[in-house]
C-alpha cells in the first residue's frame, strides 16, 4: 500500500502546472496519476505544461505534512530516508527522466536527482548530485548500466545527522558528505516522473510505475 497522505503533487496541466492538495490525494486518478493503492503510474507527455521554474513537464510528487503543509527538513534534523521500488516505462526522444529528487527549499536548483537515461538502446540510472548549492552542474557520482525499459529497480536516498547522504540502487551505492554551503537549507523529498523534453508529439513523453514509496524521518 503507498500512502499517499503525506504527499501533494504537481501535473502538467494549467498553466502554471497545476498543484493537488494533499487532501484531495488519495481519491486523484487521472490520465497523468493513476492509482490503486499498490501501485501508480506517473505520465507527463513532452506537450505537458509547466512550473515557473522549469521548462519541462512533470507528474510528481512533493513531500507534505498530513495536514497538507510542505514538509521541509534541515539535514541534521534526525535520518530522513526515502524508498522506492519502480520501472521506467517510456521515455521521451531526449532520453531522460527524473524519477526522484533530493531538493532545497529557496535553492535555484536541486542537491541530487535520480535520472533515468536511455541511450544506445540500453536504459542507465544516473545519480547527479550538486556539490554546493550555486555550482551550475550536477556531475553524476554514480552509474547503474544495463537497466532496460520495464525493468523493476529500487532505490534509497537517506541523510543522518552528520551530513552524510547514502545513495544505493538495488542495494547497492555511493555515500558522499553534504557540503557545509547546504546546512542552512531546508530539503524535502520528490518522486514521480519529470520528464527532461519539452518537443514533440503528445504521444512523447516519461512514464513510471511505482509499486512501493515510502518516506520516514527518525
Amino acid at each position: 500500500m503507498i500512502d499517499l497522505t503525506v504527499w501533494n503533487i504537481t501535473l502538467p496541466v494549467q498553466t502554471p502546472a497545476q498543484v493537488v492538495a494533499t487532501k484531495a490525494m488519495p481519491t486523484l486518478k487521472n490520465k497523468y496519476f493513476d492509482s490503486n493503492g499498490q501501485r501508480i503510474v506517473f505520465w507527463a507527455p513532452v506537450t505537458g505544461s509547466h512550473t515557473g521554474k522549469s521548462e519541462y513537464p512533470r507528474s510528481e510528487l512533493r513531500e507534505t505534512s498530513k495536514d497538507g503543509k510542505l514538509r521541509n527538513w534541515r539535514y541534521n534534523s534526525g535520518i530522513n530516508t526515502l524508498k522506492g521500488t519502480l520501472a521506467v516505462n517510456q521515455v521521451p526522444s531526449e532520453g531522460r527522466v527524473v524519477v526522484a529528487q533530493i531538493h532545497a527549499k529557496d535553492a535555484p536548483t536541486p542537491l541530487l536527482k535520480l535520472v533515468y537515461r536511455y541511450a544506445k538502446g540500453t536504459g542507465n540510472i544516473d545519480v547527479e548530485y550538486r556539490v554546493k548549492p550555486k555550482d551550475k552542474k550536477s556531475p553524476v557520482i554514480y552509474t547503474v548500466p544495463n537497466v532496460p525499459l520495464n525493468k523493476t529497480f529500487s532505490y534509497s536516498l537517506q541523510m543522518d545527522k552528520q551530513g552524510k547522504l547514502s545513495v544505493l540502487i538495488n542495494n547497492v551505492g555511493k555515500q558522499v558528505k553534504l557540503d557545509p554551503s547546504w546546512y542552512a537549507y531546508n530539503f524535502y523529498f520528490k518522486a514521480g516522473v519529470y520528464t527532461l523534453d519539452n518537443v514533440g508529439y503528445a504521444s512523447e513523453g516519461g512514464k513510471v510505475t511505482y509499486t512501493k514509496l515510502d518516506v520516514s524521518h527518525k
